[in-house]
């Protein structure tokens, strides 16, 4: 069995393995990204980007190719369900100021290859596609020193100074690390498909009804992708085939079913999930996980991809330090679980906290019911995710006294 050395392997060429991979490249690193499909590939998605997206990825170089392939500027969100309708939009709250006043929106497959092909450009950094990794390689003294892959019908050792795991939410090198688990409570599915021909708004849009929601928004070439989320068990009792499954549940929203009147569909039906996984730890000696390989639990509001872009951001410092000496030094790594930390587990939270208020009907009635009344608190939940307001300005008071008080006019989208 042939065998090679680098200093980073990466398994996964999605939105946090590709940008670690541009990270790690410029820091003089060599680098080889490892994706077992080929690029261009579907991948399900609610194909939206938070304003706080935007600056990193003109960190990264690849704002003018994103913006070539026409990704369409997002201005917020409309939130309809049980009666009622909302608006939120990206304004600053307190001292956390906007970087944009829109996210953007463009198909996953254009995205993804973009970031893949600037890792590919990127010095130090080789890209393997149809490379699929197999367990991880072990030091005597435990530590992860690289993977087997195989490529091309051959199987052979890739040996590394650290392997990071960007493999998504069903991550082999989590499940290799022991650490991944299950949140049964939260076990969902996503339906993705996309339409042709839906007159487009400003907005994303979430339609809420008893037992899941829509969540929706036009992407580049003006196709409109639509993701319908509901708990797995509910597939167990579906008659039909997809098509009738998803017609089913669009009957329960007819504002949005009538939108899609006249609409041609032009993406089959395609499933992910479950929705819900989380890890006991992101790194250890020799390994660390980054983006949804991490853990996800689905935020509704859609800040999967700002997860991940971020995560990386995190990582790539930590890593460079923690491999500056011939012998790593992987308390370095310390950093990035901080970072970590402080970044993501708040907003987690939330987005448990917004799950688990969707699984009682009367309670998300009232949420939505005072959202409509109060349009700036729905400003304030929108820029939550839309990942520029931290934790800290959420304890001050006079940002809520703004967010609560009674509008003079309301807006219904």
């Amino acid at each position: 069995m042939s065998a090679e050395r680098v200093d980073v392997v990466i398994v996964g060429g999605g939105p946090a393995g590709a940008s670690c991979a541009v990270r790690l490249g410029r820091a003089g690193l060599r680098v080889v990204l490892l994706e077992k499909k080929r690029f261009p590939r579907f991948k399900p998605c609610g194909e939206f980007m938070s304003p706080e997206c935007l600056p990193i990825l003109a960190e990264l170089g690849v704002d003018p190719g994103l913006r070539g392939l026409g990704a369409r500027q997002v201005g917020g969100m409309d939130l309809h369900g049980y009666g009622h309708t909302s608006r939120g939009t990206f304004v600053d709250v307190g001292r956390a100021r906007a970087p944009f006043a829109y996210g953007w929106a463009v198909r996953r497959e254009r995205f993804d290859a973009v970031l893949l092909d600037a890792a590919r450009a990127q010095a130090g950094v080789e890209v393997r596609e149809q490379a699929e990794v197999g367990d991880l390689l072990r030091a005597a003294d435990g530590s992860v020193c690289g993977v087997h892959v195989r490529e091309a019908g051959r199987v052979r050792e890739l040996h590394a100074r650290l392997v990071i795991g960007a493999d998504g939410l069903r991550s082999k090198v989590a499940r290799a690390l022991g650490v991944q688990r299950s949140v049964p409570w939260l076990d969902k599915l996503a339906l993705t498909t996309r339409y042709a021909g839906v007159p487009a708004k400003e907005c994303a849009e979430v339609h809420f009804f008893p037992g899941g929601y829509f969540a929706a928004t036009t992407v580049d070439d003006g196709q409109f992708s639509l993701n319908l989320v509901i708990d797995r068990a509910a597939v167990h009792d579906r008659v039909g085939d997809w098509d009738a499954f998803l017609a089913n549940y669009l009957d329960r929203v007819p504002r949005l079913r009538d939108r899609l009147t006249g609409a041609e569909r032009v993406e089959p039906v395609r499933g992910c999930g479950p929705l819900a996984m989380r890890t006991t730890a992101q790194f250890a000696a020799g390994v660390a996980l980054v983006g949804d390989a991490c853990g996800y639990v689905d935020p509704v509001t859609g800040e999967g991809i700002f997860f991940a872009l971020r995560g990386a951001q995190l990582l790539a410092p930590a890593a460079v330090a923690a491999l500056a000496d011939p012998r790593p030094d992987w308390r370095a790594l310390r950093a990035y679980g901080r970072g970590r930390r402080a970044e993501f587990v708040p907003r987690m939270a939330m987005a448990k906290l917004l799950q688990r208020g969707l699984r009682h009907p009367w309670l998300a009635e009232r949420v939505l019911a005072l959202l409509a009344a109060r349009p700036r608190l729905t400003d304030l939940l929108v820029a939550v995710t839309g990942d520029y307001v931290g934790a800290r300005e959420l304890l001050r008071p006079s940002v809520w006294w703004r967010a609560l008080r009674r509008p003079t006019a309301r807006f219904a989208p």
